[in-house]
C-alpha cells in the first residue's frame, strides 16, 4: 500500500508572483534550501486538465509544512494567499500532519485583515530579503543550524544568479516553471558548495 503521507521535508510556498515579490521569493527559495528543505510550488507542476485549484491541493497534501505570505492586503486585494492558507487549514481540520507559517510585511494587520485567525502571530518580513531569512531560522529549527549571516550572504548570491537564469530563459520573471527549477538546482549548488547541505 503506498505511503500517502506528507514529506516533512517538503514546504509549499504560497507567495506572490509579482515583480516586487521577486527577491523575496528568491530569499525564501534560498534559505529553506540551506536549510535541508525542499522548497515546493505550484510553478512546478504540469497542467494535467485537472486544473489549478486541484493542482495546489494535491501538492499542499503532500508537503509537510506551507508558508503563506499575506503582504498583499493591499490595492488590488490579492485573495489567493488567503484562500491557499484556507486550503493548508482544512489539512490541520482533517488531522492530516501539515504544519501552517503565516508571513506578512507589516506587524498586527492580521488581526483585522483574516480575524478568524487570531491566536497565531504572523512572522513580519517588513519586505526585506534579510529578514526573510530571520524568519526562516525562526520557524525551522535545525540542530546546529547554520550562522545568519552566511546564509544572508548566500541568498544574496542566489539572488544575484536569478538574474542570469532569466537572462538564459529570455524572461522578465523568475516565475515560470523552468525558471523555478533551475532556481532550486542553482541555490542547492550554492548551498553544498557553502557547505549547508550534504553533496
Amino acid at each position: 500500500m503506498p505511503d500517502n503521507s506528507p514529506d516533512p521535508q517538503a514546504v509549499f510556498l504560497n507567495t506572490p508572483y509579482d515583480r516586487a515579490y521577486e527577491s523575496l521569493f528568491v530569499t525564501l527559495v534560498a534559505s529553506l534550501i540551506c536549510l535541508g528543505l525542499k522548497p515546493r510550488c505550484v510553478l512546478e507542476i504540469r497542467e494535467t486538465g485537472q486544473g489549478r485549484l486541484a493542482r495546489i491541493y494535491e501538492l499542499l497534501q503532500s508537503c509537510g509544512v506551507s508558508v503563506h505570505d499575506l503582504s498583499r492586503t493591499g490595492t488590488p486585494v490579492r485573495f489567493n494567499m488567503p484562500f491557499e492558507l484556507g486550503l493548508a487549514c482544512s489539512l490541520r481540520l482533517r488531522d492530516t500532519p501539515h504544519e501552517i507559517v503565516v508571513l506578512d510585511s507589516t506587524p498586527h494587520r492580521l488581526d483585522k485583515t483574516l480575524s478568524d485567525y487570531k491566536g497565531r502571530d504572523p512572522l513580519v518580513h517588513g519586505n526585506r530579503c534579510d529578514d526573510i531569512v530571520s524568519c526562516t531560522l525562526d520557524v525551522f529549527q535545525i540542530a546546529n543550524g547554520p550562522d545568519p549571516d552566511a546564509m544572508r550572504s548566500a541568498a544574496r548570491s542566489v539572488r544575484t544568479f536569478a538574474k542570469s537564469i532569466k537572462d538564459q530563459y529570455r524572461i522578465p520573471t523568475i516565475f515560470r516553471p523552468a525558471a523555478f527549477r533551475s532556481l532550486v538546482e542553482a541555490a542547492t549548488r550554492h548551498a553544498v558548495d557553502r557547505g549547508f547541505i550534504p553533496a
